[in-house]
């Protein structure tokens, strides 16, 4: 059973947004019991969603605003979260430019427009105070324990929200660094034999978001897969700071789940093999009509055609064809062409299959021409626009 919970995490992790946008739904509703803040956002980021994350938890009603998986935007009915709160907790409102903006503002009138005209906040530093309190509303809603959420999926905002430009990941990463919640934490990273690697392109990514030395070296202990409790073996780190920066680098989609990558890699490999199999296809289709237009015409003397055929190939050409008859309707017997393949170590299999294919269609052409002449061209034309409409 724990298996099974396991297997149905990493696959909603890994798949569960793409999977939504083939259905009508718009809107997914769930407890923070069964998942965390970080891990709903970090969804979000990887599948790269515009989309409206609410929460309801400790008697706060937050939403997080996505554009494309970016964070942009944070409210919250939390009255201690304003604008004005957060300048007044810097020191840079006193407490009577604090309450002359409380007794300006109005249900229609943003906070920030109010102390601007006021006179207490430049225009210019709007958005840098905006950007901190909205940095405080994602680290807050990031450490709640219970609760429950709903992800409208959207394709813009409704009102006058100011889009922000934000270090998303960086954000998550900081957020989940200050959970001092050892239940939360563990939830994070999952079960201790969890395989984690590095995530593709992290390397890169590590120096735009000015890593810390905790975070650079458990980073640095993933060149090769690692498993939860391996690192906590390796790490110079208390076990709850190594878990902790686990499941930071986690939010931050610089590590990944191993077994999760190689399904995407595997999946991959299967969608190539389908195109290969079509491109085949395609051809056979265009080989069985032309061996059908020559067997009309000469009948059983077809074979003797087919070896002309071959003749025309080039030395290059003939070891992918290598264990293959063409005397099926001249059709290209797809397993053993791609183990010849394999068998060369070409990396580009497809511009290799095509390579093949295309000097086999121009032998069969050539040696029409030779037999018939001119009196084939229009329905070999015809069948070439097979390739061409393709």
């Amino acid at each position: 059973m724990q298996q099974a919970r396991e297997r149905e995490r990493a696959r909603r992790d890994s798949s569960f947004f793409s999977e939504r946008s083939l259905s009508e739904d718009l809107s997914i509703q769930g407890s923070l019991s069964e998942t965390t803040v970080p891990d709903l956002c970090r969804s979000l980021l990887r599948s790269s969603e515009t989309a409206i994350l609410t929460l309801q938890a400790e008697g706060r009603h937050d939403s997080i605003y996505f554009r494309e998986g970016r964070i942009v935007f944070a409210s919250t009915s939390d009255a201690d979260t304003g604008v004005a709160e957060v300048l007044l907790m810097s020191g840079e409102l006193n407490l009577q430019q604090y309450n002359d903006a409380i007794d300006n503002s109005s249900g229609s009138k943003r906070m920030g427009a109010v102390l601007c005209e006021l006179g207490y906040l430049r225009p210019e530093h709007l958005m840098r105070a905006v950007e901190r309190q909205v940095t405080n509303i994602v680290m807050q809603s990031l450490t709640y324990r219970s609760g429950d959420y709903t992800i409208e999926f959207t394709s813009g905002f409704a009102g006058d929200i100011l889009e922000l430009s934000l270090s998303s990941e960086r954000l998550l990463m900081d957020g989940v660094g200050r959970i001092e919640n050892w239940s939360l934490i563990a939830r994070g990273i999952g079960k201790m034999g969890r395989l984690l690697r590095q995530a593709e392109g992290a390397d890169a990514r590590m120096y735009q978001f000015d890593v810390s030395e905790e975070e650079s070296h458990i980073y640095s202990l993933m060149g090769t897969a690692q498993k939860v409790e391996s690192l906590c073996e390796l790490s110079y780190l208390s076990n709850f700071s190594t878990c902790r920066t686990i499941w930071s680098l986690l939010a931050g989609n610089l590590i990944e789940e191993a077994e999760i990558q190689e399904i995407s890699e595997t999946r991959a490999a299967e969608r190539g093999e389908f195109e290969l199999v079509s491109d085949v296809e395609l051809y056979n289709t265009v080989f069985q009509k032309i061996f059908n237009l020559v067997f009309q015409r000469i009948g059983d003397h077809t074979y003797d055609f087919i070896d002309r055929v071959v003749i025309h190939l080039s030395p290059e050409t003939l070891p992918y064809l290598s264990g293959m008859s063409l005397v099926n309707e001249g059709r290209v017997d797809f397993d053993q062409l791609l183990n010849n393949l394999i068998a060369s170590g070409s990396t580009d299999k497809r511009a290799v299959i095509i390579s093949v294919l295309n000097e086999l269609l121009y032998g069969w052409l050539f040696e029409i021409r030779s037999e018939f002449g001119t009196s084939l061209e229009r329905e070999t034309s015809e069948i070439m626009a097979i390739i061409r409409k393709a």
